[in-house]
């Protein structure tokens, strides 16, 4: 799954393009005009972008040229798809940076096979890397937290990325990228297919524009039983099917959360600033041991979610007996975001807890 980028002021290209990716699994974010795609594909640093020639404000070929000088976008696959076809045009673009030229009397799933075959490639044998997210005590911002490392994790590293909120019922992850997903986790996993596969997941992704992907919690109330024994082998088909997969955990210390965190590359403990939190870190540390958790996966997260009163971190580290790898400082703009539904990342991407944000996704997968 590949996050595509098309640029064409003709909506009706658009729609059809569109339609066309989404339905090979693809995410796809879409523009009318070079000078807006420019700025939109710093931000959502695209998989590979489709490009028409003819637009306003900016040639496709002067995209190419901006694009290709600017660091972020130097080696992202770009398309030219336009309406003429002769050899000079074909010769202009690859001039100006495209990597190739498609004419656009193309049929729509010629046009997929080809961009599929342009898309950066992995090795079928590397797994994707994991991180849950947990916290016993409600309130230290795990969810907030998910979100922004997610997209982190999606920019920072310029590849695939989904997060799945764990939440049988009521997850918060979905408003806070204000998203409206048509599907859920939970029914995915009480789908009676013995194993996982894109294929079968992908009706139940929903994309956002930076193009993360996200599995979404149940946004009304069910009494569905959550089939835990189906965990296991949906985290197995997250690592081969994306780089990098961000668990949203329930703050229960329940079997469900157990068989997750037990599969997992990393985990960040999240905590806020106070002795409630600080008592029930110490219980998910003894309860993460005794499951035989290796103790390396483990990093301590403090949340500072109030701007005053905090304990510091020198008397949290001595109490808990361990250090901490990242302090996440008071920011006021995080509740603006989660009201918005447009996360910190790509709202206030330069306040220092966004800073810290990128720091810490920088430091789990070095």
């Amino acid at each position: 799954m590949a996050h595509i980028l098309i640029i064409d002021d003709d909506q009706d290209i658009l729609r059809l393009l569109e339609f066309s990716f989404k339905r090979s699994g693809h995410s796809v974010s879409i523009s009318s005009n070079g000078v807006q795609a420019l700025t939109q594909a710093e931000i959502e640093n695209p998989d590979l972008i489709i490009c028409d020639v003819m637009m306003p404000k900016m040639t496709g070929y002067d995209f190419c040229k901006q694009a290709r000088s600017n660091p972020a976008l130097k080696d992202t696959p770009i398309v030219i798809f336009s309406a003429r076809f002769q050899p000079i045009d074909r010769q202009t673009a690859l001039d100006a940076g495209a990597t190739d030229y498609l004419a656009k009397t193309v049929a729509p799933d010629a046009l997929v096979s080809r961009i599929e075959e342009l898309l950066p490639k992995t090795s079928p044998s590397t797994l994707g890397r994991t991180v849950g997210l947990f916290s016993m005590k409600g309130g230290t911002g795990v969810t907030s937290l998910a979100v922004n490392l997610a997209i982190a994790l999606k920019l920072v590293h310029k590849t695939g990325a989904v997060l799945a909120d764990l939440a049988v019922v009521g997850g918060h992850a979905a408003l806070m990228l204000g998203v409206r997903p048509t599907s859920s986790l939970p029914k995915l996993l009480s789908t009676d297919e013995a194993n996982f596969t894109p294929e079968l997941m992908q009706p139940h992704l929903v994309a956002h524009s930076s193009g993360l992907q996200l599995l979404a919690s149940l946004p009304t109330f069910s009494e569905a039983a959550f089939p835990t024994n189906q965990l296991e082998p949906l985290v197995q088909c997250l690592k081969s099917t994306f780089d990098f997969t961000v668990l949203d955990v329930p703050h229960l210390l329940e079997p469900p959360s157990f068989r997750v965190l037990s599969l997992l590359d990393k985990i960040v403990l999240v905590l806020s600033p106070d002795m409630p939190s600080i008592q029930s870190t110490v219980i998910a540390l003894q309860g993460l041991a005794r499951l035989g958790v290796d103790d390396h996966k483990i990093n301590l997260v403090v949340n500072q979610i109030v701007p005053h009163h905090s304990l510091p971190l020198q008397t949290i580290q001595k109490v808990i007996k361990r250090p901490i790898s990242m302090a996440i400082p008071f920011e006021p703009e995080m509740i603006r975001a989660a009201n918005s539904g447009k996360p910190l990342l790509l709202t206030n991407p330069k306040t220092p807890a966004a800073a810290a944000l990128g720091k810490l996704a920088d430091a789990l997968f070095k």
